[in-house]
């Protein structure tokens, strides 16, 4: 690799998203590929938790109260995450009591959102086709019509309106009634199993787009009903060892949150072969082994167990990988998540131009880094980190599709494939 950065983390994000020359500026990112994105999507509906009195004022005994108090006690302690909610009314009466605002949900689609910001094009699994999805769905995000990449606009709508999944998000220091949050999060309150997409049009086209694509993503198995959780992981990784077959040379699986580690076991072990990167939070990382603070054996033990070339985890402060790749490639690709996910951060959305946001800190690493362990390298970097950040929402989304940027850089085969969009055609190279 050429991109060997040095000095402080500020000289070296500096150089990182420097527009001329660096791995994130204007001349690499137009050199990038097509990034294959699924296979769950939804619509969120964003709320501030200091906007929530209906739900403060709602009786304890109901389940308006008991929501209101789950998300007291979660701001009270600084943790957000994922819930599942048993409230099927639940959307209607938010929507009505509530204002929220609407944006782009799921995993793939939130990374595609990103990277189409930054005049990156992605293809997305969309069997849910309703006009509110439409709506959210940005220029450069990309769905399959047969043999076809159309933007959302010339897209026909089709199918019921589904409940949003609600965000909740908080501040630290800004006050909820009586609690403080000391830490800015959000909170993702599903009351229902969507599912995955299964869009017979992207996995088709997928498969043939697979071997001159960028790189891969999947996410979403969380949508599924803990008792489906294996069914729909045998045929989403199906799909990938297809993909893998074809050529395609980094796909990543991003975890999530489960309601149990039995679903989290079920569906990895489906896994092995079917992908070659794996990707999760700090948190889900503990969820799976409690005794991971320092990360890197347990990393190395998930690799060795599923027969991947990377797995890494992203926090506040820091990220860290294990990898068998290049690890200066490796230190970019984690850097290059940060510094989007950063951006987004600052920006309150997906950002256009990546820039590092003056009051970003960047923390001390926990961890002693690059070390090498048989035939693995754990490699780790500090994060811009902004203590109380205009969101917190798709941060993790966008460290993904900043890593792919950098694991992306591959050359790839024209496709002759037809592209419809609003500016007009081009092939999908």
């Amino acid at each position: 690799m050429s991109d060997v950065f040095t000095g402080s983390f500020a000289d070296r994000y500096a150089a990182l998203i420097d527009p001329r020359s660096g791995p994130l500026g204007t001349e690499a990112l137009s050199a990038a590929g097509l990034f294959l994105c699924g296979i769950s999507a939804c619509v969120d509906a964003r709320v501030e938790m200091r906007d929530i009195q209906p739900l403060l004022d709602a009786p304890s005994d109901t389940p308006a109260g008991r929501l209101a108090s789950l998300l007291l006690s979660r701001a009270a302690r600084g943790v957000g995450g994922e819930v599942r909610f048993d409230w099927p009314e639940g959307p209607a009466w938010l929507r009505d009591r509530l204002c929220p605002r609407y944006a782009l949900g799921g995993t793939g689609p939130q990374a595609a959102w990103v990277l189409g910001e930054l005049g990156v094009r992605s293809l997305i699994a969309l069997e849910d086709r309703y006009a509110a999805m439409l709506r959210q769905i940005p220029a450069g995000v990309l769905l399959a019509e047969k043999d076809t990449l159309k933007g959302a606009d010339l897209v026909q709508a089709s199918g019921p309106h589904l409940p949003e999944i609600f965000i909740f998000e908080f501040t630290a220091g800004r006050a909820i009634g009586a609690i403080v949050p000391p830490r800015s999060s959000r909170v993702i309150v599903r009351f229902g199993d969507r599912g995955i997409q299964r869009d017979r049009d992207f996995e088709s086209l997928s498969r043939r787009l697979a071997p001159s694509a960028a790189a891969g993503l999947l996410a979403g198995l969380n949508d599924e009903a803990a008792d489906n959780v294996g069914a729909a992981s045998r045929h989403v990784f199906a799909l990938s060892r297809d993909w893998k077959a074809a050529g395609l040379a980094t796909i990543h699986f991003e975890l999530a949150g489960y309601a149990s580690q039995q679903a989290v076991k079920e569906l990895l072990g489906h896994a092995r072969g079917a992908i070659t990167s794996l990707g999760m939070s700090y948190s889900e990382l503990l969820e799976m082994n409690p005794f991971a603070q320092h990360p890197m054996e347990a990393l190395i033990a998930v690799g060795e167990q599923l027969g991947l070339r990377r797995v890494c985890v992203h926090a506040d402060t820091w990220a860290v990988a294990v990898t068998l790749n290049d690890p200066q490639e490796e230190e970019l690709a984690l850097m290059a998540g940060c510094a989007i996910a950063s951006a987004r951060a600052a920006n309150g959305a997906p950002a256009r131009t990546i820039a590092i946001a003056p009051e970003a800190d960047f923390h001390p690493l926990p961890f002693e880094t690059p070390v090498h362990k048989g035939r693995w390298t754990f490699v780790a970097c500090a994060s811009p980190y902004l203590g109380k950040p205009a969101t917190t929402l798709g941060l993790g989304d966008s460290f993904t599709a900043g890593c792919l940027l950098i694991l992306g850089r591959t050359g790839r085969a024209e496709t002759g494939l037809t592209c419809k969009m609003p500016e007009g055609c081009s092939d999908v190279s």
